[in-house]
C-alpha cells in the first residue's frame, strides 16, 4: 500500500531548543506510517539530533530538500539574524517544493504558514501577535515603523495572507498560546505539548541532593541571576541548598557574568552541553527544580523538571503555569515569594510529601510516546480530510467520471 507524503515544513533543524524537539519528534512520529520530506533552510544532522533529543533518526528516513544558496544570500546580507524571515523563505521554499512534487499533506512545525492550501500548523508563539514577547526584541524592532515594515516584507515574501495563515489545522503547545492565536485569527487551536522524551532514572527522594536544578538556554531573558538570588535566599534562611545550571551556551557576556557567580559561591555549578543521558541522569540527583523566565511560552525545561521527579517551582506566567497544575504552591512572583515557597516545601514534610505526589502522578502528561499519538491522529485525519475534499471536488465537475480529475 502507498504511503501518504507528508512534508514538514521547518526552518533550521539544530540539536536544541524546544522548537525543534518538537520537529524532531513529528519526524520520528511520522516516518513509518508516512513517506516523510522536509523543506528547511540548511542541512540536518541526524546523530547530533539523537544525542541532544533522545530521537533515533537516520538519514534514510525522511527526504531533505535544503533550500537553495539565494535564500542563504540573502539571510547573510541582513545585520543581524531574523527568526521572522526565517520562515518566510522555509514556507515560501515548501509552496516551490510542493508545486514540484504534489504532497498529501504539508506540516509546519515552526509556527504559522500559508500553504496556498490546508494543512497542519503547530504554534510555538503566533507570529503575528502583538506587543512581541520582550525576549524577541532586537534594537531594530524599536525604531520608529521597523516592525511594521519588516513584518510586511516578510509577509509579501513568504506569499502568504493573513487568512491563509489562519486557515490550517493548529495545534499550540500550550492554552496560554492557544489564547494568543485565537486572539489573532478568531479560531481556536488544540494543546498538544511538546514532548519530554528520554528513560528517565528512578532516584528515591533519600538518594536526591537538596538541590535546585535549571535548565535553558544561557541567555539574560531566562533570569538565571534572579534564580541565584532566589536560592541564596533560601540558604539565607538556614538551609544548605544548592544550585545546578544546566544550559546550552547563547549569550557570551551573561554566561561570563554567571561564570563569576560561581566563582564566589561553590554551591553554584554551571554545566554546559550535556548530551540527553547526562542531562537525565544529573536531574534525577535534584530534589526541586526552577524556571524564572516570564512569559515563556510553554517551558519545556520545566516539564523535564517534572518528568525527572523534581519539585518544579516556575514563574506566575505564561505556559509553565500548566505544567505544574496551576498550583500556587509552586508559582511565584519575586524573588522573595520563590524563595519562601522552595524553604515552606523543605521544612514541611507534609507539604513535600504532597508536591511529591502530584509530580509522579502528572510525569506522564509530556511524555513523548503522548506526543506522538497526537501527531500521528492529527496527520491521519487531515489526510482523510483532504482526501474526502478532493473527492467532492472531483464529483462535482461536470460530466467528469467518478475518481478522476480533470486538468
Amino acid at each position: 500500500m502507498t504511503k501518504s507524503r507528508v512534508l514538514i515544513c521547518h526552518p533550521r533543524l539544530r540539536p536544541s531548543g524546544g522548537g525543534n524537539v518538537v520537529a524532531a519528534w513529528a519526524l520520528q512520529a511520522l516516518r513509518s506510517e508516512f513517506d516523510v520530506s522536509l523543506a528547511t533552510l540548511e542541512p540536518v544532522n541526524c546523530q547530533a539530533l539523537n544525542l541532544s533529543f533522545g530521537t533515533c533518526l537516520e538519514p534514510g528516513d525522511f527526504q531533505v530538500y535544503v533550500a537553495p544558496a539565494m535564500y542563504q544570500a540573502m539571510l547573510r546580507s541582513l545585520p543581524t539574524p531574523g527568526a521572522l524571515l526565517d520562515i518566510a523563505l522555509t514556507m515560501r521554499w515548501a509552496q516551490d517544493v510542493d508545486r514540484k512534487a504534489r504532497f498529501d499533506l504539508l506540516f509546519s512545525t515552526e509556527n504559522e504558514v500559508d500553504f496556498h492550501r490546508r494543512g497542519i500548523q503547530y504554534i510555538h508563539h503566533p507570529w503575528l501577535y502583538l506587543p512581541r514577547p520582550e525576549p524577541e526584541m532586537r534594537w531594530y524592532h524599536r525604531l520608529p515603523g521597523a516592525l511594521k515594515l519588516y513584518r510586511k516584507s516578510c509577509l509579501a515574501l513568504s506569499r502568504a495572507t493573513v487568512e491563509g495563515l489562519g486557515s490550517n489545522v493548529t495545534l499550540a503547545n500550550s492554552r496560554f498560546v492557544a489564547a494568543r492565536f485565537r486572539h489573532v485569527y478568531g479560531t481556536d487551536a488544540e494543546v498538544v505539548h511538546p514532548p519530554v522524551p528520554g528513560d528517565f532514572p528512578e532516584t528515591s527522594w533519600a538518594e536526591r541532593r537538596l538541590a535546585v536544578a535549571g535548565i535553558g538556554r544561557i541567555h539574560h531573558y531566562k533570569r538565571w541571576d534572579v534564580v541565584v538570588e532566589i536560592v541564596e535566599a533560601v540558604r539565607k534562611r538556614g538551609h544548605d541548598l544548592k544550585l545546578t545550571l544546566i544550559g546550552h551556551s547563547d549569550e557570551a557576556a551573561y554566561e561570563a557574568r554567571l561564570e563569576a557567580m560561581t566563582a564566589s559561591r561553590p554551591w553554584f555549578r554551571l554545566l554546559r552541553n550535556l548530551s540527553r543521558a547526562e542531562l537525565l541522569s544529573e536531574l534525577s540527583q535534584h530534589r526541586y527544580g526552577i524556571h524564572a523566565m516570564h512569559e515563556e511560552h510553554f517551558g519545556i525545561a520545566p516539564a523535564e523538571l517534572q518528568r525527572a521527579g523534581c519539585i518544579p517551582f516556575v514563574h506566575n506566567s505564561g505556559g509553565p503555569v500548566e505544567i505544574v497544575d496551576d498550583d500556587p504552591r509552586l508559582t511565584f512572583d519575586t524573588v522573595e515569594d520563590a524563595s519562601e515557597k522552595i524553604t515552606r516545601a523543605i521544612e514541611d514534610s507534609s507539604l513535600e510529601r504532597e508536591l511529591r505526589t502530584q509530580v509522579a502522578e502528572r510525569r506522564d502528561w509530556f511524555s513523548s510516546e503522548r506526543f506522538c499519538e497526537s501527531v500521528r491522529r492529527t496527520v491521519m485525519q487531515a489526510v482523510r480530510d483532504a482526501t474526502d475534499r478532493t473527492q467532492v471536488a472531483t464529483e462535482a465537475q461536470p460530466g467528469c467520471p467518478t475518481g478522476l480529475i480533470r486538468a
